[in-house]
């Protein structure tokens, strides 16, 4: 049967059920009630408003590439400074003698940076308009002489 089915063309018939006989429930729609602000409650009769709400436009490949970017940017500062200061931390406890006391402040700043960090770099993946206040980007053609 399946290899009949694979091998022809034609659709399938159908097992009986016939849509114009049956009525199905359903949170969609009808095809007809497109164009339409509200739809017929089948049980009541009544016009009720039908919320119709715009899907996004898809990105594009660019942008979804900058998105992956910056978030994968933002673990690696996260992660970065919890060890850094973890390793500053541990510098202290040798050279002070305060074991384990300069690992733990180490975490705790480390970790305070890390979530700075981690925000700052993941708000920029939602608000790509923000410009950078203090500065200019790597790539900046203001002082290009040509």
């Amino acid at each position: 049967m399946i290899k009949n089915f694979l091998d022809s063309d034609q659709d399938p018939e159908p097992d009986g059920l016939s849509s114009k006989n049956s009525s199905i429930l359903s949170a969609v729609p009808p095809l007809n009630a497109a164009g339409n602000d509200t739809i017929t409650d089948p049980a009541t009769g009544k016009e009720e408003p039908y919320i119709i709400t715009a899907e996004p436009a898809p990105e594009s490949m660019a942008e979804s590439v900058r998105q992956s970017g910056l978030a994968y940017s933002a673990a690696i500062a996260f992660f970065a400074s919890v060890v850094f200061m973890l390793i500053i931390g541990w510098g202290a406890d040798l050279l002070f003698g305060t074991s384990p006391w300069g690992m733990v402040a180490g975490i705790v700043i480390g970790s305070i940076i890390g979530f700075v960090q981690f925000f700052r770099i993941n708000s920029r993946i939602f608000n790509p308009d923000r410009k950078m206040k203090n500065g200019r980007t790597l790539l900046s053609r203001d002082d290009d002489p040509n």
